[in-house]
């Protein structure tokens, strides 16, 4: 009888779903989902559509591309801010220690302090403004005592080299990999408890209600590559970072220090809320009325699939 509920359901046509996927080692689930045929076992045809980073990922989902995308929270929490509808359908990941404010010594910066007054390469409206934001106050220094300016992460290293910069605030691997760059002519300056990002699974508003299989069917797919990453560490490692060409120590020190599990829970609302009263404290979005981040959350796919790794109050 087994044999013939999998005969069945495998004569059955996939299911195609499309992801707009960072593509960063954080969102390491979805490869490894990918590559171990997870998807595919879970009756998808899943299409990876590749983004440099979670903010532009996200970008594409809203202009009506892909169902789904991967992002960090905060990009999410500027996109509501903006009048877009989104929907969690999970956090698939965690990082303690990603941000990092990467400092040329030849400018003056031996500390945090030094930065007052310089010029600090960003990634504007992303989880590296609100890290670079929440790092100055850190230090007792405020957003007008230095100057902001809006980089990509690939634009990075040139204006650091030429000048344009005296320090930027970014992500990993950009910023390890700018510390090799830069050697002894740089400081990286980590804060591993001044914020954790969350790295999530999002749809458009009202996809996990039109679609509900198919959200259900991604999560098990995910929560198969979680399972993976628990029993098979090192083997996991190894298939994730075949996604990538990074400098393969680069990518062994970050998939270590990520976290990779499918949940929902209450940390995630409040980060979300404490954002967006940044944001709108700023002066970084037009609204001054943040929106209902709970409505935000759809945790009935998840909560059908795994209930106990849903974990916030409804």
């Amino acid at each position: 009888m087994a044999f013939g509920c999998a005969e069945r359901r495998s004569s059955q046509p996939l299911e195609p779903v499309t992801i707009e996927l960072a593509m960063l080692p954080h969102f390491s689930l979805v490869h490894v989902a990918e590559a171990r045929g997870y998807f595919r076992e879970e009756g998808l045809a899943v299409t990876l559509r590749p983004h440099q980073f979670g903010k532009v990922a996200l970008a594409s989902l809203t202009a009506g591309q892909g169902d789904l995308a991967t992002s960090a929270e905060t990009p999410l929490v500027f996109a509501e801010l903006s009048g877009h509808r989104l929907s969690i359908l999970a956090s698939i990941g965690l990082s303690r220690k990603n941000m990092a404010v990467v400092a040329l010594t030849r400018a003056g910066i031996s500390g945090p302090g030094d930065l007052k007054g310089k010029r600090i390469g960003v990634t504007r409206a992303s989880s590296g403004e609100f890290f670079l934001d929440t790092f100055l106050l850190r230090h007792g220094l405020e957003r007008r005592e230095v100057r902001f300016l809006d980089l990509r992460p690939e634009e990075m290293e040139g204006a650091l080299a030429s000048g344009r910069v005296d320090a930027v605030a970014t992500w990993n691997p950009t910023a390890l990999l700018l510390q090799r760059r830069f050697g002894d002519q740089a400081l990286s300056f980590y804060e591993d408890e001044l914020y954790s990002e969350t790295l999530l699974l999002i749809g458009r508003r009202g996809f996990a209600e039109q679609r509900p299989e198919a959200a259900r069917r991604v999560l098990r797919a995910l929560l198969k590559a979680e399972g993976y990453f628990q029993d098979h560490p090192e083997e996991a490692r190894r298939v994730a970072a075949a996604a990538f060409t990074a400098d393969p120590v680069v990518l062994d020190a970050m998939l270590r220090q990520l976290v990779f599990r499918v949940r929902l829970d209450q940390g995630l609302l409040v980060l979300m809320e404490e954002e967006a009263r940044w944001a709108i404290r700023a002066g970084l979005v037009a609204t001054q009325v943040a929106p209902s981040y709970l409505e935000t959350i759809a945790a009935d796919p998840l909560a059908s699939v795994r209930p106990d790794a849903v974990g916030f109050i409804r």
